[in-house]
């Protein structure tokens, strides 16, 4: 693909050799000269004159000294776009059903479905059309899975859940385990049981390892768009909004409300029963005790607003100082304190 056709591809322009032949796509410290690679963040520029690259998508106003540039409104969602070019999806699972799954004979499977290996289709379940389950994924009774959906190996989908369009899970996810709900009774707690639902909408994306908890009644949700990475854990009857974004190791508790357009750093801590704002954002590793405000960027433990929590860690680093000055004061107060004594007898 040369570099003219990319730019007509993105609504761009080039600056330098329109013929060029690119191969591939690359990191802008690795890339070579057949490789196209791109600069969005400024700490990068220096890169532009540096790097080996065949060419580079760079925003307007910026030009190389040698060399091709591909000029875009949005570098890196220009660059992101490419990879379904250079980067076509490989299919792993031939549509159909695999010889050594095993498949419910009332369970309903759409057009084009690809069933891998040892999966295990419960009574009752429906599958989409075009929807592809990896080798060892197990679809429980009832379950009810969208058009498109891609689901990885070793992913368990418990009975009842349903899932939207497009939907991608990542290895090893659980979509309706049982929610940690227990009453104390005499000194012993007598578990609660579960008996809601998981709803995952259209285009959410659930990372590795990342468990969602099936409602104690009605559902617990996740809306459409909203992006999970690794690791992370939805406890019974939260509700996460639209288009949320959400790091790996992070933890919900149960019933908290998450607003739309959320963004949650790592190992992020949310106790239960609050109310998250739109927009909210989240510093990696805060811990939420109260309802956020939407809009409000918050962080630490417990969690403040990001402008007072910068005030306080400014301060911490300068305690060692602090202390230091307030021990030369007290001895200046004691010895003043000494000959006031003196003096008084």
């Amino acid at each position: 693909m040369t570099t003219g056709e990319i730019a007509k591809l993105l609504q761009g322009k080039v600056l330098g050799d329109a013929a060029l032949s690119i191969q591939s796509l690359a990191k802008i410290e690795e890339a070579g000269p057949k490789d196209l690679s791109f600069i969005a963040n400024p700490k990068y520029v220096r890169f532009l004159d540096e790097s080996r690259a065949g060419a580079i998508l760079v925003g307007p106003g910026i030009a190389r000294k040698a060399g091709t540039v591909i000029v875009v409104d949005n570098p890196y969602l220009s660059f992101v776009k490419l990879f379904e070019v250079f980067f076509p999806e490989v299919r792993e699972v031939a549509v159909g059903v695999h010889a050594a799954a095993v498949v419910d004979e009332t369970a309903d499977l759409g057009e084009g479905v690809a069933i891998g290996a040892c999966c295990v289709i419960e009574a009752g379940a429906k599958i989409g059309a075009d929807t592809i389950l990896y080798p060892n994924t197990h679809v429980g009774r009832d379950a009810e899975i969208g058009k498109r959906c891609i689901v990885y190996s070793n992913v368990s989908l418990r009975y009842g859940v349903r899932i939207g369009d497009r939907v991608v899970i990542q290895n090893g996810a659980v979509i309706g385990s049982d929610g940690f709900g227990f009453a104390a009774e005499s000194n012993v707690f007598r578990k609660i049981p579960q008996v809601g639902i998981v709803v995952i909408e259209d285009d959410v994306e659930i990372g590795a390892n990342t468990t969602i908890d099936r409602a104690t009644l009605g559902q617990t949700r996740i809306c459409r768009g909203t992006k999970i990475d690794n690791l992370c854990q939805i406890a019974h009857n939260v509700t996460i909004g639209e288009h949320c974004v959400i790091a790996a190791q992070t933890g919900i508790a149960g019933s908290t409300a998450i607003g739309n357009r959320c963004q949650l750093g790592g190992q992020v801590g949310i106790v239960g029963h609050l109310k998250i704002g739109d927009g909210a954002m989240f510093a990696a590793q805060t811990g939420v005790s109260n309802n956020v405000a939407a809009g409000t960027v918050v962080s630490g433990s417990p969690s403040r607003p990001i402008a007072h929590w910068k005030r306080i860690e400014a301060s911490l680093n300068r305690l060692p100082e602090l202390l230091k000055r307030v021990r030369e004061l007290e001895k200046q107060l004691e010895s003043q304190s000494a000959t006031v004594d003196e003096k008084s007898s």
